[in-house]
């Protein structure tokens, strides 16, 4: 995608000067490494992985009995390994396990639900939900017992203060949230994970 933007060249470069301002140039390499097997064995690899995603279902009756958080803790730093633009990991990942913050998420997505599935959703998209029986009520929020939230970050903050740009932040934090979910599975966890329309900002701000 190209745009054209007419605009004085020296406002241009004092822009990209001031973003990359305070920043290492001289990053470290890390030497990449990667174990060779045999044919054999990547096919009964990939197998294997395939058929324990497979069985991964999104669940909407959750039980209460606690995890480990060093679990939690450990599919979340493996989350934090996807790729991102220009390496900038334009996420924010939150755990949530106190009952009433719980309950109090489960409130705000509820009234927001409420109204997506009532004016924002539309008539087909309500529809084809219906065969999947689900509705605005979101009991297991307040019987899982971790909640994880997971915000994009649309801009970072340079040493100076100045924003620097998280290139293709929403694409980022799509492909960390499907290494979640993988992570998850490969824990034998059951999860359910929820994309909530105009969510994300009254989060922030409760």
């Amino acid at each position: 995608m190209h745009f054209v933007v007419k605009k004085n060249p020296k406002e241009t470069d004092c822009k990209v000067d001031e973003e990359w301002q305070g920043l290492d140039e001289n990053v470290a390499h890390i030497p990449f490494s990667a174990e060779r097997y045999s044919e054999a064995e990547m096919i009964k690899r990939s197998q294997m992985f395939y058929e324990l995603l497979n069985k991964r279902r999104s669940v909407r009756f959750l039980s209460d009995e606690m995890v480990p958080r060093e679990v939690i803790d450990n599919v979340i730093r493996t989350a934090g390994t996807s790729p991102s633009g220009a390496h900038t990991e334009p996420w924010t990942f939150v755990v949530v396990q106190d009952p009433y913050l719980k309950h109090k998420i489960r409130e705000i997505v509820e009234e927001e639900e409420e109204i997506n599935y009532k004016k924002r959703m539309g008539d087909r998209w309500v529809n084809d939900l219906k065969r999947l029986r689900t509705n605005w009520i979101k009991e297991y929020l307040d019987t899982a017992p971790y909640l994880i939230l997971i915000f994009k970050q649309v801009y970072g903050r340079l040493p100076n203060g100045k924003k620097k740009t998280h290139y293709y932040n929403e694409i980022s934090v799509s492909i960390a949230c499907g290494i979640l979910l993988a992570a998850l599975q490969v824990g034998f966890l059951s999860l359910l994970g929820s994309l909530v329309l105009s969510l994300s900002q009254l989060l922030e701000t409760n």
